[in-house]
Formats: C-alpha cells, sequence, structure tokens
C-alpha cells in the first residue's frame, strides 16, 4: 500500500487491520489491532531521526498480528521503517521501550561476549552459583523504569556488571493476552523460579474470576465434548499453587533466567543473501523477556516438524518409495527430510549445549506439563491439568523438590477420578 501525499492522517486503511478475516469473533479480533495514531507526526519524526527534510512516501506493510509497520521514504532516498504497537500488543510505552533496549542489548552483547545468546545470557546472577539471586520479568534502560540498575549478565561463566539496563514490569504477552492488560496484578521482576510461578498461577486466577471467558471455537463447544468450567480450572489452579514448588528442577542450569527469542521463524531472521549461511540480523523481539529456560520451547519455529517426539536420536531411516504415486513421494521425501533436520538439531543441542537439551528432557514430564498448562487455564487446560495431577501421585517421591515424608497432598475418590477421566477424554475428541 504506497501514499505519496502530505496529509497520511486522511488514509483509514493505515489504522486498519487488512491481513487477513477472523473465523471466531471477528469484531474483536479487527478491533484489538486497529489503532489511531498521528501518521503525520511519525513520518515527521522519522525524517528527523536522520536528518531529511521531509518524508515523501509510505508504504503499509501486510499488517502483523501484533504491531503495524511502514516504509518510509525520504526526499533524498533514504528510507526508515516504522513500527507502532497494536492494542494487543501489552501496554504501549513499556512494549517499545523493553523492545528497543532488549535489541540494543543483544547488539551490544555481541560485540562482548560470544554469539551464542541461548548459552550465556542470563541475567541477575552466574550460572555456576546455586544461591544467588534470579531476576525475571522484561528488559528495559536503567532510566526507563523505577527499578534498581546495576544487574549483570553473564559472560563466559563470569557475571558482567551493567549499570545501563535494568529490569522492569513483565511485557511477555502471555501477561496481557484475552484482556489480561486490565488485571491488578504483579508485573514486577520476580527473584526466585517458585515466586514467578506462583505470579503466573495469580494471574490465572484473577483472569478466571474477573475477565469474560474467551470464545471458544465449535471443536471445543460440540453438544458431547467437554465444557469449560470456572470452578473446575479455580480448583485445578489452588491444587497449582500447593505443589508448585515440588514440581520445579532444583537443577539450576535449567531453572535459571535466560533472555530468549522464542519467535525464531523465517519472517524475522534475515540472511545474507550472497552467503545464506551468515545471519546478519534478527528482528521482533517485542515479547521476548527473562524467564527460567524450563519456560522456552528449545525448537525454533523453522523446524517444521509437528510429528512424535523421537524416541531415541538414530536418524530416520530412507523411505521405500518404488511403489509409490509421485504426490505420494513427494509427501514421504518431505517428512524424511523434516523429521531428520529436527533429529539433527536434537543431536546438536545435546553435543554444543547439553543445558537445553535437559530442558527438552524435563519437557517430557508431567511436571513441565503442569506448568505448561497452568500458564493459560483461562483460556484452556483443566481436564488435562487434573490428568495429569492424578498420574504426579504415582511419581511423587521422586519429585526433587519432595521432602520424603511429605505426602501427596490431595485424595482423588473413585467419583473424582471418573469425572476427570471423562472431562479428558471429551476435551481430546
Amino acid at each position: 500500500m504506497l501514499y505519496s501525499h502530505s496529509d497520511w492522517n486522511s488514509d483509514d486503511e493505515f489504522y486498519k487491520f487488512t491481513r487477513s478475516r477472523f473465523l471466531v469473533d471477528e469484531a474483536e479480533n479487527l478491533r484489538r489491532r486497529e489503532i489511531k495514531f498521528d501518521l503525520n507526526r511519525l513520518a515527521s519524526v522519522a525524517a528527523d531521526s536522520i536528518g531529511a527534510a521531509q518524508c515523501i512516501s509510505i508504504i503499509k506493510y501486510p499488517d502483523g498480528m501484533f504491531n503495524k509497520t511502514f516504509l518510509m521514504t525520504m526526499e533524498d532516498g533514504r528510507e526508515v521503517v516504522a513500527k507502532v504497537p497494536n492494542p494487543n500488543a501489552g501496554v504501549p510505552h513499556f512494549t517499545m521501550t523493553s523492545e528497543f533496549s532488549t535489541t540494543d542489548f543483544v547488539g551490544l552483547f555481541e560485540t562482548r561476549s560470544t554469539p551464542n545468546l541461548a548459552n550465556a545470557t542470563g541475567l541477575g546472577g552466574s550460572q555456576k552459583s546455586s544461591t544467588h539471586q534470579h531476576v525475571m520479568s522484561s528488559l528495559y534502560y536503567a532510566r526507563d523504569v523505577q527499578f534498581p540498575a546495576g544487574n549483570h549478565y553473564v559472560k563466559d561463566g563470569m557475571a558482567v556488571k551493567d549499570s545501563e539496563f535494568a529490569i522492569g514490569p513483565a511485557t511477555g504477552r502471555d501477561w496481557f493476552d484475552a484482556g489480561r492488560s486490565i488485571l491488578d496484578i504483579e508485573r514486577r521482576p520476580w527473584a526466585s523460579p517458585t515466586q514467578y510461578l506462583q505470579a503466573v498461577g495469580t494471574r490465572e486466577i484473577k483472569a478466571i474470576q474477573f475477565l469474560k471467558p474467551p470464545k471458544q471455537t465449535a471443536l471445543f463447544c460440540g453438544p458431547k465434548l467437554h465444557q469449560p468450567d470456572a470452578e473446575k480450572k479455580l480448583t485445578a489452579l489452588a491444587w497449582y499453587q500447593k505443589i508448585v514448588d515440588a514440581i520445579i528442577p532444583k537443577d539450576t542450569s535449567i531453572t535459571n533466567p535466560y533472555l530468549w527469542h522464542d519467535d525464531l521463524h523465517d519472517d524475522n531472521i534475515f540472511v545474507d543473501p550472497d552467503n545464506p549461511e551468515r545471519i546478519t540480523g534478527i528482528i521482533d523481539w517485542q515479547p521476548c523477556r527473562i524467564s527460567p529456560l524450563i519456560s522456552y520451547n528449545p525448537n525454533p519455529a523453522f523446524l517444521d516438524w509437528d510429528g512424535l517426539e523421537p524416541e531415541t536420536l538414530d536418524l530416520a531411516p530412507r523411505p521405500t518409495l518404488a511403489r509409490l504415486s509421485p504426490d505420494e513421494r513427494s509427501a514421504a521425501m518431505h517428512e524424511y527430510t523434516v523429521q531428520n533436520m529436527f533429529i539433527g538439531w536434537r543431536n546438536l543441542m545435546r553435543a554444543k549445549n547439553p543445558d537445553l537439551y535437559r530442558v527438552v528432557e524435563f519437557r517430557k514430564t508431567a511436571a513441565f506439563g503442569l506448568i505448561f498448562l497452568a500458564h493459560r487455564m483461562f483460556e484452556y487446560g483443566e481436564p488435562h491439568f487434573l490428568s495429569l495431577l492424578v498420574d504426579l501421585k504415582d511419581m511423587w517421591a521422586d519429585l526433587p523438590g519432595v521432602i520424603s515424608d511429605i505426602p501427596f497432598p490431595f485424595e482423588f475418590s473413585e467419583t473424582d477420578l471418573e469425572r476427570i477421566k471423562l472431562d479428558c477424554d471429551k476435551s481430546t475428541e
């Protein structure tokens, strides 16, 4: 979409979401992605930022789900990309400030230390110490938030002090999605994994108590399928709060806080066209936060494998193609290629980043399933959560956070077990 005149504010298409349609609750989804702002002023600021006289044309890029971006061309041919967050992206000041400081920090970090970001950016404590204070939330310039500066990051196993940056309110989308932005909840930095995960539980409790339930698709609300139940969700979260400390791993290598980009897909990764092996930039640091390593999906989005977790890390055998049609051959080779790329990634991870591979192993456990489902209990999760809680009873004594003489804190009657199983079965039909 290209415009070449001075009154940019007169074009409504700049402010609307025009990329696609929504099958569920379209009016609300469009409203949350429409924002009115002074585009004339933004064009003037863009020109001033590079010392240009004026902006002479604007191209609106295809809408993102959380932001609008524009290519602004100046009278001398130079170009500026401008980005404006939609209402669903979070609190505008904190959202943009955190993204800008995080992007700057990553750039500075790359010049200061090893480029292995996933293995070297735990903020707030040394990776080798089990007694240090964790700090979990979002990253800012110290001047932009009312929190103490002087945090430190880890470089080659050593703590490096840095007074330019500080940890401030959480901007992760799970703290703002589905109306959570209006909740009166703590978004401050948390000093331990237990504090952080307890705060997640409290957030979901308040969302269930005070927000309108999100609309479900017909798939989840058929007459014989599971119907979301607020009281069951609150019960599940009350039980979660009681066991959260027991299900957190005691291996600090996977609970230490890390700054992590968890949206690595093709649109966010830029490569050198003359040398595709060389990454020239990574964008969209807006939702990035500092959280325990177990909070993150270790698999980049470009690993497009949606099959079962491989039982071993041996490469899959080449499929037999002789009796297949051309379309079947193509599909079989695609699955073979994608699966082995995924297995190759896991092998590389195990060899080069064993901490992250231990996260992969932890994500296979019932304890992780309970943590994962609690994060989105407002939208979904209580049938599977309660089913996993029943399973947890058999492994309770083996959990790292359980003192040997403390019994499993819940009792399930036969009626409870039948109801939980029925709800779980209905939710997966």
